[in-house]
C-alpha cells in the first residue's frame, strides 16, 4: 500500500496538521520539525496529492524559469541545486527555451500564462532585453524576478552580480602588473552585464589617469568565436594590447586561441583574462584568471524570491546584488616591456 500522510507524522513524531503545513509550503513550523517531517516524507515514500492542492488553491504549484539558449545555461550541479528547491518547497520548475525576438517564444509564454500552468516566472538575460515579458506578466499579475535584468524598474524584484565592481576589480589586477594598453572585449549589448563590466573597465582607467582609448574596446559576442575573431583583429594591428579583458570566459578562451595561432605566447607576449569563472577556466592551461560571478547563486536567490512571494511574503529589498570575486590563475603576469 501507499504510504499515507499518517505514516509520515508516525514516523516524524508530529500531528497530522504539521504534516499538511510543511507539506504546502505553510509557516508556522519550526525549521527543525520541518526537516523531520521532510526526511520522514523520503523514508516512507509519501506522495501528496498534488492535483487536489492545486484545485483546492487555485495554483499550479509550478514556476517557471526563462533562458536563452547559450547564454546562462545551468550546470548540472545548478540544475540539481534548483530541483531540490522544488522537492523542498513542493514546487515544480519548468526551465523552459526563450528568444526574445521569436513570435514562437512569445505565442508559447502566452499559452502558459493563459491555461494558468505557471505561478510566477523567473528570467535569465537577455530575455528581458525587450519590455514584453514584463509588460505581459504585469498585465496578468503573475509573479517575476528577473536575473540582471536590462532594465531594473522599481517594483519588479531582480537578483543581480556587481559587475562593475567586479570589472574594476580585475582592472586593477592588470595595471597592478603594469599592463596600460589593455583591450576589452564587449558582449552583446542586449545584456546589461556587457555595458557595467564596460563601464567597470572605464572607471579604472579613469583612477589611473589613463586617456580611454575607444580602439582598444571591440564589439564581441560571449561565445568562443566571438573572442577569438575579435582578439585577431586587435592583434593584427599595431601597437597591439599588452593585456585583453574579455567580457567572459568564453570570449577569454577564444582570445588565447587566436594569441597562440599567431605565435604569442600567454602570458608572455599577452595576458588574458575572462569574467564569470566557468568550469572550463580552471581546466585549460594556462588557466583563466577571471571574475568569479555566483551564477548558482543568482540563480538560487532568485527562485527563493520568487516561492517567497508566492507565499504571499514580500521581500525586504526588491534588489539583491551578490558580490563577485577575483580569481588569479596563470594567463596574467606582467607585459614583456616590464620585465626586461
Amino acid at each position: 500500500m501507499p504510504a499515507t500522510i499518517r505514516d509520515v507524522a508516525r514516523l516524524a513524531g508530529c500531528s497530522i496538521k504539521t504534516v499538511s503545513r510543511v507539506v504546502n509550503g505553510e509557516p508556522y513550523v519550526t525549521e527543525e520539525t520541518r526537516a523531520r517531517v521532510q526526511a520522514a516524507i523520503r523514508a516512507v515514500g509519501y506522495a501528496p496529492n498534488i492535483s487536489a492542492r492545486r484545485l483546492v488553491q487555485n495554483k499550479s504549484f509550478q514556476i517557471c524559469i526563462l533562458m536563452y539558449p547559450g547564454l546562462l545555461q545551468p550546470a548540472s550541479g545548478i540544475l540539481s541545486l534548483i530541483m531540490d528547491i522544488g522537492y523542498e518547497e513542493n514546487y515544480d520548475i519548468l526551465f523552459q527555451p526563450y528568444f526574445p525576438t521569436h513570435a514562437r517564444s512569445k505565442r508559447k509564454l502566452v499559452s502558459l500564462i493563459y491555461e494558468h500552468r505557471i505561478d510566477g516566472f523567473v528570467t535569465t538575460p537577455p530575455c528581458d532585453a525587450e519590455d514584453f515579458v514584463s509588460e505581459l506578466l504585469d498585465t496578468f499579475k503573475v509573479p517575476l524576478v528577473q536575473i540582471n535584468p536590462f532594465n531594473r524598474p522599481e517594483k519588479t524584484p531582480f537578483v543581480a552580480s556587481d559587475d562593475i565592481e567586479g570589472a574594476r576589480g580585475m582592472m586593477e589586477h592588470l595595471l597592478g602588473l603594469g599592463h596600460r594598453r589593455i583591450a576589452f572585449l564587449m558582449g552583446p549589448r542586449n545584456m546589461r552585464a556587457s555595458f557595467d563590466r564596460l563601464e567597470g573597465y572605464k572607471q579604472a582607467l579613469e583612477a589611473h589617469s589613463i586617456p580611454f582609448d575607444p580602439a582598444l574596446v571591440r564589439d564581441s559576442e560571449f561565445t568562443f568565436d566571438g573572442g577569438y575573431t575579435a582578439a585577431r583583429l586587435l592583434l593584427e594591428g599595431s601597437p597591439r594590447p599588452t593585456a585583453i579583458f574579455a567580457g567572459n570566459d568564453e570570449a577569454a578562451l577564444g582570445a588565447i586561441y587566436a594569441a597562440r595561432e599567431l605565435g604569442l605566447d600567454v602570458p608572455g607576449g599577452l595576458s588574458v583574462c575572462g569574467c564569470d569563472d566557468i568550469a572550463a577556466a580552471g581546466r585549460t592551461w594556462p588557466g583563466l584568471t577571471t571574475i568569479h560571478m555566483p551564477a548558482e547563486e543568482l540563480i538560487e536567490t532568485a527562485v527563493r524570491l520568487l516561492i517567497q512571494i508566492l507565499k504571499g511574503s514580500l521581500p525586504s529589498s526588491n534588489q539583491v546584488f551578490l558580490q563577485s570575486r577575483l580569481v588569479l590563475r596563470g594567463s596574467t603576469a606582467p607585459p614583456a616591456e616590464a620585465s626586461t
